[in-house]
């Protein structure tokens, strides 16, 4: 169980790059052994954007808003990349797998913003 949680924790990719390969929902399927004992799973979609234009994030801002993903918006710097930038990140969860976080990627793609998109799945059991 906890191998799962961690291998579905660390699936973060580039929409570009991952999108052909692995969608959320083909992440979002029981684990079998958790099923026999009555443990039900919930799973969290999280999806981050990165620009150093704030005007180009806005569009995909509206699309998480719209799709129910409590965009949060932040300014970074580091030392490594001390020019300031913007993260926005929303998650959203579902209680079983589902084509609409499939379609909420698609929708911030077709948005056409200007941004690093990451996004990642995690699974959760329910508590009792």
């Amino acid at each position: 169980m906890y191998r799962r949680l961690s291998l579905a924790a660390l699936l973060a990719f580039t929409l570009a790059g991952a999108s052909a390969a692995t969608l959320p929902s083909n992440l979002m399927l029981p684990d079998p052994d958790l099923a026999t004992h009555g443990i039900v799973e919930r799973w969290t979609l999280t999806i981050r954007l990165e620009s150093d234009d704030l005007k180009a994030i806005t569009p995909c801002r509206q699309v998480l808003a719209e799709r129910g993903f409590a965009p949060v918006l932040s300014k970074m710097a580091s030392s490594t990349r001390p020019q300031l930038h913007f993260k926005i990140e929303g998650n959203k969860e579902y209680a079983q797998a589902t084509t609409e976080a499939d379609d909420a990627l698609a929708a911030v793609q077709q948005a056409g913003c200007k941004t690093s998109v990451s996004w990642a799945v995690v699974a959760k059991p329910v508590p009792r």
